[in-house]
């Protein structure tokens, strides 16, 4: 027990120390100046989505940058969400709809879908965005002016989470908390694959890099497309950045905890290299780092006391800097740990073990899939 104490210290030192130089270190947006620049294929896959896609598009169109078109693919939608495409193009030209086909062998939807937007796309840039994410007007001249400022090949738009009710609370903090874990900042100057981030809060890249990698044909199987680009950027030799956007972007990526239990349940296992091992040694992690040092500490031991206190410590100047509710940060730790192991088994019976993947009305061999693009 002893040793597990001191292992959960350091880790929480480790990460203590990541989410300070983070929060230091990683770029913030610059003063948007550019009127006009590169034209801009904003591209946006949308697969029943009726309840956010219309917020979401009107938003993209109200960009104050004049050089954009926006494409959306209504991928196969059995909702509103292909009307209400038509819709708002039958009002604005600079918004394309693309009726999705049904992806052929070898292609996930998503995918399929970004590739097609991208064939369509007459910018000399490519932004890659969700159907739920919501940009505020200075956004994507922002963008533009990051990426031509700093020579990267691709950026990603970091985003603030919204959250509601208790389970969103507790489990979603963890997605951007995890990647300020770990020495992200130093992707601003190192070529290392891992250090690259995406997300599809918003990847911006070069159209030219796009096409010398292959696009997402190279991810056609890429549960996670969005992470697995940049990786994939930075593994054929280009520079990717990340810019703090939080203030611009902003996501509600699941509604409740049945959202939250199908969306991961679909990513974690794949994120693990479909690993049996990797998922174990997980499950192992998140009770000795996350869940033991609050049973050690009702013993009393010391070790357990300052590795909460650094817990807490890390959570709320997370929080506070991204304008998180505090009190999230002081009472929920447990409880999202908790589900997080719950969902990496989940994730491991179900798209492991039985080797299925069910997603937006559409089931898939979870064999033939993998987190990021083919090597």
């Amino acid at each position: 027990m002893k040793i597990l104490s001191y292992v959960a210290f350091v880790a929480w030192a480790f990460a203590f120390a990541n989410t300070i130089l983070n929060l230091l270190l990683l770029r913030r947006p610059r003063v948007a100046r550019l009127a006009g620049g590169p034209f801009v294929s904003i591209i946006v896959p949308a697969r029943n989505e009726e309840r956010a896609i219309e917020r979401t598009v009107r938003a993209l169109l109200a960009q104050e940058y004049s050089q954009f078109e926006v494409i959306a693919i209504d991928d196969r939608s059995a909702d509103a969400t292909g009307a209400i495409l038509e819709r708002i193009a039958s009002e604005d030209p600079r918004l394309i709809v693309i009726h999705g086909e049904e992806p052929p062998a070898g292609w996930l939807g998503k995918p399929w879908a970004l590739h097609q937007g991208s064939r369509r796309g007459r910018g000399e840039m490519l932004l890659f965005v969700d159907a739920d994410v919501h940009y505020e007007p200075q956004t994507l001249r922002t963008a533009v002016e990051d990426i031509e400022a700093t020579g990267d090949a691709m950026v990603f738009l970091f985003t603030h989470f919204v959250m509601r009710g208790f389970w969103e609370n507790a489990i979603m903090p963890s997605v951007p908390m995890t990647p300020f874990a770990f020495p992200i900042w130093l992707g601003q100057h190192l070529p290392l694959t891992y250090l690259g981030v995406g997300g599809g809060t918003g990847n911006l890249i070069r159209r030219a890099v796009y096409d010398d990698v292959r696009g997402h044909e190279a991810l056609r199987d890429a549960v996670i497309d969005d992470v697995g680009l940049a990786h994939h950027v930075r593994r054929s030799g280009y520079r990717t950045g990340l810019v703090r956007t939080e203030r611009l972007v902003s996501v509600r990526m699941y509604h409740g905890l049945r959202e939250i239990l199908r969306g991961f349940t679909k990513n974690m296992f794949a994120v693990l290299g479909r690993s049996y091992f990797a998922a174990a040694a997980t499950v192992v992690l998140l009770l000795a780092v996350h869940l033991m040092p609050y049973a050690l500490a009702l013993r009393g031991d010391r070790i357990a006391l300052a590795t909460i206190a650094l817990i807490l410590a890390t959570r709320v100047i997370f929080f506070a800097a991204l304008r998180y509710p505090i009190w999230n940060a002081l009472l929920l730790h447990p409880f999202g740990a908790a589900a997080w192991i719950w969902i990496t088994l989940r994730s491991t019976w179900i798209t492991g073990v039985r080797g299925r993947l069910p997603w937006r009305g559409r089931t898939y061999d979870a064999a033939s899939t993998r987190f990021g693009a083919q090597r």
